[in-house]
């Protein structure tokens, strides 16, 4: 068991990538405080880890609303003693129309949960990190944050400033003995991407051009995540790993 006495904190664990990772970083040993913006689903999640013979609690929040994310992190610290790993993975649908067609107030709800909440949770985890000189912190950003793609411009730009972000975390917490690294998914089989493209044929053509030939999966995703959290990463940080399927390999 490669994370035993160690809790991490999942945002968006309710289901994708986030419900994943919860499961993957448990059965490793992690006990895990389950956020969503969805307390059912949280508490589903939470169910199934706990049947994994770990602790794992609930924490409902909205990770842009500062206020939240404080009330959040100070119940796991009470209840759990520590967050030892951070995945900031809370998300939002992507598409908002064309820039001269979007609305300020979906640019903002968009920016505000993929760039300002992994801000507020990093900040906010990070003293409790600084403070006991260990941690581990991974970000979920996407290819959508390397390579632009019209339709998906507050999505890109979020995405592209976790990027950044995580860079910004990994040279400040570096001397702490915190480790901040970023993935970027490519088109993974995910409800929330299956809401995405519900009604567009365009995922055809996304997976055509994929060179192995589908979408991933949130439980390569979760692996990924694995790797960047445990002793085997011990020496990596401020890196962005493309998770892609050769993706953006390909010309």
């Amino acid at each position: 068991m490669k994370l035993t006495n160690k809790t991490a904190l999942v945002t968006g664990a309710g289901s994708g990538i986030g419900k994943a990772a919860a499961l993957i970083l448990a059965e490793n040993g992690a006990d895990i405080a389950v956020n969503d913006i969805d307390p059912g689903s949280a508490e589903a999640t939470a169910d199934e880890i706990r049947q994994l013979g770990v602790k794992a609690i609930t924490v409902q929040a909205d990770v842009a609303d500062s206020n939240a994310v404080d009330s959040m992190v100070d119940k796991i610290l009470d209840e759990m003693g520590g967050i030892h790993i951070l995945i900031n993975n809370a998300g939002i649908p992507v598409h908002g129309g064309f820039i001269e067609n979007q609305t300020v107030e979906n640019w903002d709800s968009v920016i505000g949960v993929i760039l300002r909440g992994t801000y507020l949770c990093s900040r906010r985890v990070g003293k409790w990190m600084v403070e006991n000189q260990y941690g581990r912190i991974v970000n979920i950003a996407s290819i959508a944050g390397i390579r632009c793609a019209p339709d998906t411009a507050g999505y890109g730009a979020g995405k592209a400033g976790v990027i950044n972000l995580t860079k910004t975390l990994a040279v400040e917490w570096g001397r702490h003995n915190i480790n901040a690294n970023c993935i970027a998914p490519g088109l993974i089989d995910t409800p929330l991407t299956r809401r995405t493209f519900a009604r567009s044929p365009a995922i055809d053509s996304i997976i055509d051009r994929i060179p192995k030939g589908r979408m991933g999966t949130a439980e390569e995703i979760a692996r990924a995540i694995l790797f960047l959290v445990s002793e085997d990463a011990e020496y990596i940080t401020g890196v962005t790993l493309r998770v892609d399927g050769g993706h953006l390999a390909r010309i």
